[in-house]
């Protein structure tokens, strides 16, 4: 079988072939360089191809040369596209961006050429999502293709071995991809801008796509609004210490601390904070007293699970008085390195604000419990 990804320049389609490269004995060719076309293969090996937008060579060119049973079209939001990829050496290389851009918003609006969509923000939020298409069209990999074992050198030795010869025809890379798992913190939905304000004349297709997509995931794709003003808590929860396990109760600056059910995977760092389900369905909770109130209105941050074989987790978000009445709360489950982008609002209080961030199994079933990662947590006032 033979998988084309066709996509944008950073708009992630390289790691999503190298998802899909994860598949033992397969060939893939995680990131064709823009100034060459799709390779002509004489193998019956199981190969992955991506190639990027470009106007030097057409869809239609790659899949003659490539001959994929299965077309992919890439799509990540433009403006976050065009901000990653402004200012790359290659940005404009064999095509100038807008042209490239214009490339897009045909094929798009033409809808041939390509069987499926895969979103890049369905790969940092929800893999489960690519993961679930890549089953469909008969490319199975799992969420083990997720912990990125097989890497770009094995990948490449493995095409060495089977194409000889190829290398003096075909320049490709492993791209930006990074073994280390899902980066994070690269969907901003972004509105259009400065330098990129002109985009929704350039391709006016693929932002009214996005606007249905992000209507159609709702909370799974949610990306708070920035803020009027922000208070972190990292520098509260984290105390002195730049790494390490969180006591299970302590005070400094005013604030109080307390960790109830922890485990020994608790711990703190200068980026993150991690929470691990205490067994027995017993949750682990992590509560801060002391928090300013007014004119704060909301508690922002990310979670993911640490692994993608985590079968799932229950995050409980709780705000409270300093008299202990909830003003607000938010449950939510993440599973198979999930992530969500939360919020949780309230009124504004004239006394102090206790919040804590609660983590229990999502079922009782023997097995280690699932680690959660907190980050960017902090304490805004939104605009009205």
């Amino acid at each position: 079988m033979r998988v084309l990804l066709y996509g944008m320049q950073s708009s992630g389609a390289s790691v999503l072939a190298f998802t899909l490269a994860q598949r033992p004995g397969s060939l893939g060719f995680i990131d064709i360089w823009n100034m060459y076309a799709a390779p002509v293969l004489e193998t019956d090996r199981d190969c992955v191809a991506k190639v990027v937008v470009t106007t030097a060579y057409s869809l239609e060119v790659h899949r003659q040369r490539f001959r994929p049973d299965v077309t992919l079209l890439v799509l990540r939001h433009p403006v976050d596209n065009y901000e990653s990829l402004f200012g790359k050496s290659y940005a404009n290389e064999s095509g100038l961006m807008d042209e490239k851009f214009a490339v897009l918003e045909e094929t798009l609006r033409a809808a041939s050429g390509f069987d499926h969509i895969v979103y890049y923000e369905d790969f940092v939020f929800c893999p489960r999502e690519p993961l679930a298409l890549f089953d469909r069209i008969g490319w199975p990999v799992g969420f083990e293709a997720l912990e990125f074992r097989r890497a770009p050198r094995e990948i490449e030795d493995a095409n060495a071995a089977e194409c000889s010869g190829l290398e003096s025809q075909l320049r490709y890379g492993s791209g930006n991809v990074r073994a280390q798992g899902v980066l994070r913190d690269r969907v901003r939905f972004a509105a259009p801008w400065g330098k990129t304000a002109h985009l929704p004349k350039l391709c006016p297709s693929l932002f009214e796509h996005y606007a249905a997509m992000r209507k159609e995931r709702g909370d799974a794709w949610h990306v708070p609004s920035r803020g009027l003003l922000s208070c972190s808590l990292a520098s509260i929860v984290r105390g002195r210490n730049v790494s390490g396990a969180i006591e299970e109760h302590s005070q400094r600056g005013g604030y109080e601390l307390r960790l109830t059910n922890g485990t020994p995977q608790c711990r703190v760092s200068d980026t993150q904070l991690v929470l691990c389900p205490a067994p027995g369905g017993r949750e682990t909770q992590l509560t801060v007293s002391g928090l300013p109130g007014h004119p704060f209105n909301r508690i922002c941050g990310s979670a993911f699970t640490e692994s993608p074989l985590a079968t799932g987790t229950r995050v409980s978000i709780r705000v409270e008085t300093a008299e202990g009445g909830c003003i607000a709360k938010k449950e939510f489950t993440l599973r198979h390195s999930d992530m969500r982008l939360f919020e949780v609002g309230f009124e504004p209080q004239a006394s102090t604000l206790t919040v804590s961030i609660g983590v229990k199994a999502a079922q009782k079933k023997p097995g280690k419990p699932a680690a959660l990662c907190f980050r960017d947590l902090r304490l805004e006032q939104a605009a009205p």
